[in-house]
């Protein structure tokens, strides 16, 4: 899965291998890092959020993070579907599903 993150200003592509991705801060204390980590970002729980792919769609779930996983402004709780450029908000950084293969691009993919 490919990830646009955005954190003070700055965005970076960021890729995870596979089709699921636990997505939090690495803690030296507490052992384990998530597939996608968002330090330095002190506001993201260890783990925050699971996004994964299922079926042809994307899933977004909030981890019980403190601060909560917001899609397009809104406080998820449960599992969201969401899309390409969608803004998921995690502590002080966003992240957007970008697509990664032509499929995917072109809308075709799960279908």
């Amino acid at each position: 899965m490919e990830f646009l993150v955005t954190y003070n200003g700055a965005a970076k592509p960021m890729s995870v291998p596979g089709s699921k991705a636990v997505i939090g801060r690495k803690s030296r204390t507490h052992g384990g890092a998530p597939d996608l980590c968002l330090r330095p970002d002190r506001t993201v729980s260890r783990r925050h959020c699971i996004v994964w792919a299922e079926d042809g769609n994307y899933w977004v779930e909030d981890l019980g993070s403190t601060l909560g996983t917001f899609v397009n402004g809104l406080r998820r709780h449960s599992k969201w579907k969401i899309s390409f450029g969608d803004r998921i908000d995690i502590g002080k950084t966003t992240l957007q599903l970008v697509p990664s293969t032509l499929e995917e691009m072109s809308g075709e993919a799960g279908q």
